[in-house]
């Protein structure tokens, strides 16, 4: 079952199992762009401080069992299998008709319970007012945070940022604290401040200029990107408001702060992989899921502060999600320099409806930017890879892989498999 926004049928669910989402203290974090990021650095640090604590994000990276971690590993598949069969067996018993995310949601908190854990931190899946996971209540909710808020979805979540940010808001919860990215456009804050107020929710607006703390830790963090300040921030911020109540009873030192951030790991967002092909050569490329105009701007930004950006420009493999606004994304990363291999992704387990976008889509609106334009060969990653190292080496260029986290996911699973 596609995208079916609503809580009615996952709330008649978790019900039947037991409300298990209610038996632990829980952060909710929103937003377009950077709450993956804020929700990892969260983890990484409550697990160093030694809090038991269960992740649950979406999509999947690799595997479908990926999306929920405990204490920063991922969830074992054959435990992951028995609660979600479980789940499913209550959904069909009683002919709920769940979406496959809500069944995934739903297997998530369970898990959680059975774990007995003490702290799980939940991303949003899409939206938030109408998203499954927004089933979340005080007095066991103890924080939510919104990042940055861009224009996504705009079929399903508005046409304007107002739009948007309004069903973003909808995470916010009477009188629990709400963390957001100041950085924000002036109308993503005023929708937000307005359901504050209006809930009685004490608001931080997250201003890592004028935070020493922010700007001295962020020099720990090993993920890329002047915006990661900002996601470090909300971050942050959220361990002081649980850390400043007792009777929550979690605790995280100066320490174990520096230490987590140290060791935050989020994969397909800026990051360099070294890629081994059958020929036995190696290939460094950078994946970055930018799939929307923010990110594409942000991605952008960053290849144009690198000193060593190649002067015959940049060598890029593209895929994109069916539906997307291809041109919001192209115009702020690609050049007349710049070479493109456009090509698919493996559409993702357990989420058929998600399809890439037609390759002659995509040529048509790259060819605006640039000449140098390449069809990859949608069935082999290995050999789109190849591709674009032949066309590197020839003009001397990096590689950039973006446009869809479910391309990235093809990449670090090819990664995967040749070193098993």
């Amino acid at each position: 079952m596609p995208i079916d926004l609503g809580l009615t049928r996952v709330s008649t669910l978790l019900k039947r199992l037991g409300n298990p989402h209610l038996a632990y203290n829980t952060i909710h974090i929103a937003g377009t762009n950077g709450k993956g990021s804020t929700i990892a650095y969260l983890s990484s640090i409550f697990t160093k401080a030694g809090i038991k604590n269960g992740r649950f994000t979406s999509p999947h990276m690799l595997y479908y069992n990926d999306c929920i971690s405990m204490d920063e590993n991922i969830y074992p598949l054959s435990k992951f299998e028995e609660i979600s069969t479980l789940v499913k067996q209550v959904n069909v018993s009683f002919e709920l008709g769940c979406t496959e995310f809500e069944l995934l949601t739903a297997t998530a908190y369970k898990i959680f319970e059975v774990e007995k854990i003490s702290l799980a931190i939940i991303e949003v899946g899409l939206g938030g007012r109408l998203d499954a996971t927004n089933v979340l209540e005080p007095p066991t909710l103890l924080a939510t945070g919104i990042t940055k808020i861009a224009f996504d979805h705009e079929n399903l979540l508005g046409n304007t940022l107002k739009e948007i940010a309004f069903e973003k808001a909808g995470i916010i919860k009477s009188r629990v604290p709400v963390v957001v990215d100041g950085s924000n456009n002036k109308e993503v804050i005023d929708v937000v401040e307005s359901r504050a107020n209006a809930l009685d929710s004490p608001l931080t607006l997250v201003d890592p200029a004028v935070s020493g703390a922010v700007t001295e830790l962020i020099e720990f963090s090993p993920l890329k990107g002047a915006y990661q300040v900002q996601n470090l921030g909300i971050a942050l911020k959220i361990v002081d408001i649980i850390c400043s109540h007792s009777t929550y009873q979690l605790c995280v030192t100066p320490d174990s702060i520096k230490e987590g951030i140290k060791a935050t790991k989020w994969p397909g967002r800026l990051q360099s992989v070294d890629v081994p092909l059958s020929t036995g050569s190696t290939v460094e490329i950078l994946l970055d899921g930018a799939h929307n105009e923010s990110a594409a701007i942000e991605l952008g930004k960053y290849l144009d502060s690198k000193p060593n950006r190649s002067e015959n420009g940049l060598v890029y493999i593209i895929a994109m999600t069916k539906g997307k606004n291809i041109d919001s994304l192209l115009k702020y990363l690609l050049s007349k320099d710049d070479t493109v291999i456009l090509t698919g992704f493996s559409t993702p387990e357990n989420m058929p409806w998600i399809q890439s976008s037609a390759l002659g889509d995509l040529e048509a609106i790259a060819r605006k930017y640039t000449e140098n334009v390449y069809h990859g060969n949608e069935g082999s990653i290995e050999k789109v890879i190849s591709q674009a190292q032949r066309l590197s080496e020839k003009r001397g260029s990096e590689i950039v892989v973006c446009g869809s986290l479910y391309l990235c996911s093809d990449v670090l699973r090819y990664v995967d498999s040749y070193h098993k």
